[in-house]
């Protein structure tokens, strides 16, 4: 991440005034994000592992992300990830704009314990946190990374509020389909790597999004900008590039804020810079070319460019380029009652591994015992 945030500062892809950090040599820089509160942590995970994280204690709970070791820089680096997370979302609301969090780790994450390199479900958080607050009434996640958002979907089953749209090639034993989880594994190895596998991908996206995002019509998007179908799936850079303008553009064809966020992603240093740095590049962009309310049409034969002519704009029409039956495959929808049960045992959870109030709170301020806290 600090390379990454280097080579965006460095290449002046945002304005200082619009970078929050603690960075010294971003001169002109807005002040940091605050970490978030505890109050919405403990919405979307139990008071054991909070602790955990907050304290390291027991050990294998603090890491069950699968980090080696545990500090007190690395458990607050977790809660100041999440407030950045949720100040980029609410400037995104306030502004009715793209914006970001040049942080990870999120979409893994269960109630009671990490997994994959992610901690804090900080999507859910966020999420939970600007409808209580009266920010947002819903809120979707569109996650598109190489691996099934298992984690964000356990947090998020019978909250109707949020949705998770999950789009991956790689399944992780995530809950099955819902009404406010919708789960799609694309076949990528159906297809050759090169344009073809590209197309396809591509397709499958444009034929999801469009139609869950109206039928829906969340005040904000929260986009998991997964770079990994590049190293595990074969989708080449251009490919992703045009799927980051898809995603923004659409959300900015239907007035909806989008906030993205780093996912995915195991190439060497340099090849990730370029991709994650392409939606920044993206994100401007769109925001350039696309005003809100201009119409979109399909029509492109080139798959990986896209162009604005007269308030409307352009896309592949992916589905006709790939002429055959896209390769995908939808779990079956969950019972009514195996959701009800579903949500009763993540209630007997969170009361099973609930602790005194004074005691989460004092571990949660332990870490920023030198600065004052909301």
């Amino acid at each position: 991440m600090p390379m990454i945030f280097e080579a965006i500062w460095r290449n002046r892809l945002i304005h200082p005034e619009q970078i929050h950090t603690d960075h010294p040599l971003v001169i002109g820089r807005s002040a940091e994000a605050p970490p978030i509160d505890l109050e919405s942590l403990r919405q979307v995970h139990t008071d054991r592992y909070l602790k955990a994280l907050f304290t390291g204690e027991p050990l294998h709970l603090a890491t069950s992300q699968g980090l080696p070791f545990w500090n007190e820089s690395i458990a607050r680096g977790w809660l100041l990830n999440v407030g950045g997370l949720y100040a980029a979302a609410k400037t995104a609301l306030v502004k009715k704009t793209i914006t970001a969090n040049l942080g990870h780790g999120y979409h893994h994450a269960t109630a009671n314990r990490g997994s994959g390199f992610c901690t804090i479900n900080g999507l859910v958080v966020v999420a939970h946190k600007l409808i209580r607050e009266g920010m947002a009434k819903q809120v979707m996640i569109i996650d598109l990374d190489q691996h099934e958002g298992n984690g964000t979907a356990e947090c998020i089953i019978g909250h109707s509020r949020i949705w998770n749209v999950s789009i991956f090639g790689s399944p992780m034993g995530g809950p099955p389909t819902s009404e406010n989880n919708r789960v799609f594994q694309v076949q990528h190895g159906m297809f050759e790597i090169g344009e073809r596998r590209d197309v396809h991908y591509l397709a499958v996206i444009s034929e999801i999004l469009p139609k869950l995002i109206k039928h829906q019509n969340p005040d904000l998007i929260l986009y998991q900008a997964g770079m990994d179908p590049y190293d595990s799936a074969g989708i080449t850079k251009k490919a992703l590039a045009i799927r980051d303008a898809y995603v923004f553009a659409l959300a900015r064809l239907l007035h909806i804020p989008v906030t993205w966020v780093l996912a995915g992603g195991y190439s060497d240093m340099d090849t990730l810079i370029e991709l994650h740095t392409g939606t920044v590049r993206m994100a401007h962009e769109v925001l350039a070319k696309v005003n809100p309310g201009d119409r979109m049409t399909h029509r492109g034969i080139t798959p990986y460019e896209w162009n604005v002519q007269d308030g409307t704009f352009s896309f592949p029409d992916w589905t006709s380029l790939l002429s055959g039956k896209l390769q995908m495959d939808q779990p079956p929808f969950m019972r009514e009652s195996h959701i009800k049960e579903f949500i009763k045992s993540r209630n007997a959870l969170f009361k099973e591994e609930k602790l005194p109030d004074d005691k989460i709170d004092s571990a949660y301020r332990r870490l920023f015992s030198w600065k004052p806290l909301p």
